[in-house]
Protein backbone atom coordinates (compact mmCIF):
# COMPACT_ATOMS: atom_id res chain seq x y z
CA UNK A 1 0.00 0.00 0.00
CA UNK A 2 3.02 2.14 1.11
CA UNK A 3 4.46 1.56 -2.50
CA UNK A 4 1.54 2.31 -4.64
CA UNK A 5 0.80 5.53 -2.50
CA UNK A 6 4.63 6.59 -3.20
CA UNK A 7 3.95 5.85 -6.14
CA UNK A 8 1.24 8.00 -7.26
CA UNK A 9 2.73 10.53 -5.29
CA UNK A 10 5.65 10.81 -7.95
CA UNK A 11 3.39 10.40 -10.61
CA UNK A 12 1.17 13.33 -9.43
CA UNK A 13 4.55 15.57 -9.25
CA UNK A 14 6.26 14.44 -12.92
CA UNK A 15 2.88 15.90 -13.93
CA UNK A 16 2.99 19.01 -12.80
CA UNK A 17 6.64 19.57 -13.64
CA UNK A 18 5.90 18.26 -16.85
CA UNK A 19 2.80 20.71 -17.08
CA UNK A 20 4.94 23.94 -15.58
CA UNK A 21 7.73 23.37 -18.38
CA UNK A 22 4.80 23.26 -21.11
CA UNK A 23 3.60 26.47 -19.62
CA UNK A 24 6.88 28.27 -19.37
CA UNK A 25 7.16 27.34 -22.76
CA UNK A 26 4.15 28.62 -24.03
CA UNK A 27 4.83 31.65 -22.17
CA UNK A 28 8.42 31.95 -24.24
CA UNK A 29 6.60 31.38 -27.36
CA UNK A 30 3.89 34.08 -26.42
CA UNK A 31 6.34 36.37 -25.56
CA UNK A 32 8.50 36.03 -28.78
CA UNK A 33 5.20 36.23 -30.95
CA UNK A 34 4.37 39.24 -29.14
CA UNK A 35 7.69 40.81 -29.46
CA UNK A 36 7.75 39.99 -33.52
CA UNK A 37 4.36 41.95 -33.40
CA UNK A 38 5.45 44.84 -31.81
CA UNK A 39 8.63 44.58 -34.26
CA UNK A 40 6.38 44.59 -37.34
CA UNK A 41 4.25 47.72 -35.94
CA UNK A 42 6.64 49.78 -35.30
CA UNK A 43 8.18 49.05 -38.79
CA UNK A 44 5.35 49.62 -40.71
CA UNK A 45 4.42 52.73 -38.49
CA UNK A 46 8.17 54.02 -39.67
CA UNK A 47 7.28 53.41 -43.77
CA UNK A 48 3.83 55.17 -42.72
CA UNK A 49 5.87 58.35 -41.36
CA UNK A 50 8.10 58.23 -44.06
CA UNK A 51 5.46 59.50 -46.59
CA UNK A 52 3.61 61.57 -44.07
CA UNK A 53 6.71 63.40 -42.27
CA UNK A 54 9.04 66.22 -43.36
CA UNK A 55 11.62 65.02 -41.33
CA UNK A 56 12.24 61.06 -40.76
CA UNK A 57 14.41 59.53 -38.93
CA UNK A 58 14.94 55.94 -39.28
CA UNK A 59 16.71 53.82 -36.52
CA UNK A 60 17.70 49.80 -37.19
CA UNK A 61 17.28 50.51 -40.48
CA UNK A 62 18.91 47.63 -42.04
CA UNK A 63 15.41 45.40 -41.32
CA UNK A 64 13.36 47.90 -42.30
CA UNK A 65 15.37 48.48 -45.72
CA UNK A 66 17.57 46.10 -47.19
CA UNK A 67 18.96 48.73 -49.29
CA UNK A 68 19.18 51.93 -50.82
CA UNK A 69 17.31 51.37 -53.86
CA UNK A 70 14.17 50.28 -51.15
CA UNK A 71 14.33 53.63 -49.86
CA UNK A 72 14.17 55.61 -53.43
CA UNK A 73 11.43 53.02 -54.93
CA UNK A 74 8.96 55.31 -51.87
CA UNK A 75 5.82 56.79 -53.02
CA UNK A 76 7.80 60.15 -52.02
CA UNK A 77 10.58 59.78 -54.21
CA UNK A 78 8.11 59.37 -57.02
CA UNK A 79 8.85 62.05 -60.26
CA UNK A 80 11.13 63.67 -57.56
CA UNK A 81 14.66 65.24 -58.51
CA UNK A 82 16.55 63.30 -55.22
CA UNK A 83 20.38 64.98 -53.79
CA UNK A 84 21.70 62.11 -51.33
CA UNK A 85 24.39 62.95 -49.31
CA UNK A 86 26.63 60.38 -47.57
CA UNK A 87 28.23 61.50 -44.79
CA UNK A 88 29.46 60.50 -41.44
CA UNK A 89 28.53 61.77 -37.27
CA UNK A 90 32.80 62.10 -37.06
CA UNK A 91 33.21 63.96 -40.60
CA UNK A 92 34.01 67.43 -39.95
CA UNK A 93 33.69 68.42 -43.95
CA UNK A 94 30.35 66.54 -44.24
CA UNK A 95 29.23 68.48 -40.44
CA UNK A 96 30.41 71.95 -42.51
CA UNK A 97 28.51 71.45 -45.63
CA UNK A 98 24.98 71.55 -43.61
CA UNK A 99 25.49 75.38 -43.36
CA UNK A 100 24.58 75.75 -46.45
CA UNK A 101 21.27 73.25 -46.68
CA UNK A 102 19.31 76.41 -46.05
CA UNK A 103 19.89 78.43 -48.70
CA UNK A 104 19.81 75.41 -51.06
CA UNK A 105 16.63 74.43 -50.01
CA UNK A 106 15.27 78.30 -49.77
CA UNK A 107 16.29 78.10 -53.30
CA UNK A 108 14.07 74.96 -54.58
CA UNK A 109 10.97 75.44 -51.84
CA UNK A 110 7.85 73.73 -53.25
CA UNK A 111 9.79 72.38 -56.20
CA UNK A 112 9.73 68.33 -56.36
CA UNK A 113 12.87 67.78 -55.01
CA UNK A 114 13.81 65.30 -51.71
CA UNK A 115 17.24 65.17 -49.67
CA UNK A 116 17.97 61.80 -48.75
CA UNK A 117 20.89 62.00 -45.83
CA UNK A 118 22.43 58.39 -45.35
CA UNK A 119 24.79 57.11 -42.68
CA UNK A 120 26.69 54.01 -42.35
CA UNK A 121 27.56 51.85 -39.29
CA UNK A 122 30.03 48.76 -39.12
CA UNK A 123 28.49 45.62 -37.61
CA UNK A 124 30.88 45.44 -35.21
CA UNK A 125 30.64 48.62 -34.06
CA UNK A 126 28.59 50.19 -31.42
CA UNK A 127 25.78 51.13 -33.39
CA UNK A 128 23.33 52.13 -29.87
CA UNK A 129 25.86 55.23 -29.36
CA UNK A 130 26.16 56.20 -32.73
CA UNK A 131 22.63 56.38 -33.36
CA UNK A 132 22.40 58.37 -30.52
CA UNK A 133 24.92 60.98 -31.84
CA UNK A 134 23.94 60.86 -35.68
CA UNK A 135 20.06 61.39 -33.92
CA UNK A 136 21.55 64.77 -32.13
CA UNK A 137 23.26 65.78 -35.65
CA UNK A 138 20.12 65.40 -37.14
CA UNK A 139 18.18 67.63 -34.56
CA UNK A 140 20.83 70.31 -34.57
CA UNK A 141 21.47 70.84 -38.40
CA UNK A 142 17.70 70.60 -39.20
CA UNK A 143 18.48 67.70 -41.68
CA UNK A 144 14.87 68.01 -42.83
CA UNK A 145 14.12 65.07 -45.57
CA UNK A 146 14.78 61.57 -45.05
CA UNK A 147 17.38 60.20 -42.73
CA UNK A 148 18.82 57.01 -43.21
CA UNK A 149 20.98 54.92 -40.85
CA UNK A 150 22.29 51.41 -42.90
CA UNK A 151 25.05 49.06 -42.40
CA UNK A 152 28.15 49.55 -44.34
CA UNK A 153 27.91 46.41 -46.22
CA UNK A 154 24.29 47.86 -47.81
CA UNK A 155 26.15 51.00 -48.95
CA UNK A 156 28.82 48.77 -50.62
CA UNK A 157 26.18 46.86 -52.38
CA UNK A 158 24.43 49.79 -53.61
CA UNK A 159 27.81 51.18 -55.52
CA UNK A 160 28.86 47.07 -56.26
CA UNK A 161 24.89 47.30 -58.07
CA UNK A 162 25.92 50.84 -60.06
CA UNK A 163 29.71 49.99 -60.85
CA UNK A 164 28.78 50.69 -64.21
CA UNK A 165 28.01 54.59 -63.81
CA UNK A 166 29.43 54.97 -60.01
CA UNK A 167 33.05 54.35 -59.36
CA UNK A 168 33.08 51.75 -55.86
CA UNK A 169 35.90 53.36 -54.84
CA UNK A 170 33.81 55.98 -53.36
CA UNK A 171 32.03 53.78 -51.18
CA UNK A 172 34.44 54.30 -48.64
CA UNK A 173 34.43 58.04 -48.71
CA UNK A 174 32.58 60.73 -47.08
CA UNK A 175 30.97 63.19 -48.17
CA UNK A 176 29.71 61.96 -51.16
CA UNK A 177 26.66 63.81 -52.86
CA UNK A 178 24.65 62.09 -55.95
CA UNK A 179 22.31 63.35 -57.75
CA UNK A 180 18.82 61.31 -59.11
CA UNK A 181 16.94 62.14 -61.94
CA UNK A 182 12.95 62.30 -62.04
CA UNK A 183 12.80 58.37 -63.25
CA UNK A 184 14.84 57.51 -60.13
CA UNK A 185 18.12 56.90 -62.26
CA UNK A 186 21.48 58.01 -60.86
CA UNK A 187 21.83 61.63 -62.83
CA UNK A 188 25.83 62.34 -61.05
CA UNK A 189 27.37 59.78 -59.04
CA UNK A 190 29.75 62.85 -57.76
CA UNK A 191 27.44 65.73 -57.69
CA UNK A 192 28.61 69.05 -56.21
CA UNK A 193 28.47 70.24 -52.74
CA UNK A 194 26.08 72.21 -51.11
CA UNK A 195 29.29 75.23 -50.44
CA UNK A 196 29.34 75.35 -54.50
CA UNK A 197 25.68 76.60 -54.68
CA UNK A 198 25.55 78.18 -57.96
CA UNK A 199 27.07 75.12 -60.10
CA UNK A 200 25.14 72.77 -57.74
CA UNK A 201 21.91 74.83 -57.90
CA UNK A 202 22.30 74.70 -62.34
CA UNK A 203 22.61 71.11 -61.98
CA UNK A 204 19.55 70.40 -59.80
CA UNK A 205 17.76 72.60 -62.09
CA UNK A 206 18.69 71.34 -65.18
CA UNK A 207 16.97 67.90 -63.81
CA UNK A 208 13.95 69.70 -62.86
CA UNK A 209 13.25 71.58 -66.13
CA UNK A 210 13.52 67.71 -67.49
CA UNK A 211 10.72 66.02 -68.88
Amino acid sequence: MRNILLLSILTICLLLTQSCKFEKSNNTFDKKETEESQKQKSYEAIKKQLNTVENCIIFDSTQVFKSIEDILELKRFDGKVVYLDFWETGCKPCIEEFSYLPDLKKKFKNKPIEYLYVVTYREKESKTYKEKVWRRLIEKHKLTGVNLLISKDAKQRFYARHRNIVDPKWADIVPVYLLFNKQGEVANNVAPRPSSKKILYAEIQGLLDEE
